[in-house]
């Protein structure tokens, strides 16, 4: 009889156990997944300006446009910014690896000088489109469910599209393309959120000295 009433005992509370073991589970994914270190992947868009392209010659092409030499001085030069889009993979809660591409376009001016004459020939106007690939390794100082700090390196390259033209009527646009060095050093970068969160990153490279942008990171 009293092996009975404790199999009937055991029975009417296991339901509630059950029940109890399934709430404490649910609560327990609802909390991981609030927790944006152990949310391994993560996607994102950006903008930033200063590249340094901007500042150094790589993007000077050997133009066939006059056969008198130019001056080394740019001016007028002009950046729209950098876009990205990039992701991220997160090995474990301090080493991310990932890939970013942007794109950005240069103008610019250069004057042209006729050595024989001493005397200038005119102006050029050169736009570049920069398309660039870059892997990323990014070390995380902090991880905690609402922020994270970080510092990142990348290297990759840049496919430069230019195109050139004679301020004059009637001249003919000349077009060059080109292989360059790309990459990024990201001194401080801090993300705040959860799932769906901004950043700011503040470093130096062909990409940008100043980036700011959304990310969405998700499980997997």
């Amino acid at each position: 009889m009293k092996k009975i009433l404790i199999l009937g005992f055991a029975l009417s509370v296991f339901p509630f156990l059950a029940s109890f073991g399934q709430q404490s589970d649910q609560d327990v994914v609802r909390s991981v997944k609030k927790d944006q270190s152990v949310l391994f992947n993560d996607v994102y868009f950006s903008y930033g300006l200063g590249t340094l392209y901007l500042f150094t010659s790589e993007v000077d092409h050997n133009y066939d446009l006059y056969d008198t030499y130019y001056s080394t001085d740019r001016t007028d030069i002009y950046s729209a910014g950098t876009f990205m889009i990039g992701y991220n993979r997160m090995l474990n809660k301090v080493i991310m690896i990932g890939f970013v591409a942007s794109y950005m376009n240069c103008n610019y001016k250069r004057t042209y000088y006729d050595y024989e004459n001493s005397s200038d020939i005119g102006t050029a106007t050169f736009n570049d489109n920069l398309l660039s690939g870059i892997a990323k390794f990014t070390f995380n100082y902090v991880n905690k469910p609402i922020v994270r700090v970080y510092s990142s390196v990348g290297m990759g390259i840049t496919v430069d599209l230019s195109k050139a033209q004679k301020d004059i009527p009637g001249s003919v646009e000349e077009t060059a393309r080109k292989i360059l060095f790309a990459g990024q050093v990201t001194f401080m970068g801090v993300r705040f959120g959860r799932a769906f969160g901004g950043f700011v990153e503040f470093g130096i490279g062909t990409n940008a000295i100043i980036t700011g942008g959304l990310n969405y990171q998700f499980g997997d």
